[in-house]
């Protein structure tokens, strides 16, 4: 006779720590997009200092250029990790329309969690997994022997110093809210 196991409870994992890469060359357009995004998904949490340019390996191929600036928002609100392909959605209908200002916006939105920091794309790689909503997500960061694993995979702006410190701190931010549930 068979003996029936427990039922496991599912456990949904930890809500996690919205951010924004902006790619941009217009000020004016960036700070659009700020206002946009508080109206939209909550207060800004973090907002970095101007970081190295964005890099693109195929930046010859794409359909405009890429901004000479880039800056990072965090969000006060924790996601479910299953919002990404809609926040992605939101984030191109704001890019579609600062692109009539600024033709090289550019919108990343990712989370970060004590583990990993992921990074949503709309172009398919082979490091990359098909979500749905024509989203893609990549693991950037790994948390190991307390700090960032930059994967190889990863764009060369994730190895830069300055967005390695700011996600530190970011993480850090989070693990204490999290401690303090």
């Amino acid at each position: 006779m068979k003996q029936k196991l427990p039922a496991t409870k599912q456990r949904k994992p930890l809500p996690a720590s919205f951010f924004l890469i902006v790619s941009f060359e217009d000020q004016e357009a960036y700070y659009k997009l700020k206002e946009k995004a508080e109206n939209t998904f909550s207060q800004t949490l973090y907002e970095s200092q101007p970081l190295p340019k964005w890099s693109h390996q195929f930046a010859n191929f794409l359909d405009s250029p890429l901004g000479r600036q880039t800056r990072i928002l965090s969000f006060k609100r924790r996601i479910s990790r299953e919002e990404l392909p809609s926040l992605q959605k939101e984030c191109l209908k704001f890019q579609e329309q600062l692109r009539k200002t600024d033709e090289s916006f550019r919108i990343f939105p990712g989370y970060l969690t004590p583990y990993n920091l992921v990074l949503s794309f709309v172009e398919e790689d082979l490091h990359r997994i098909y979500l749905f909503h024509g989203t893609f997500a990549e693991i950037i960061y790994t948390y190991q022997s307390q700090k960032w694993i930059c994967q190889s995979s990863a764009p060369d702006f994730f190895k830069a110093p300055e967005v390695i410190y700011f996600f530190t701190n970011l993480r850090e931010s989070y693990v204490l809210s999290l401690e303090k549930r």
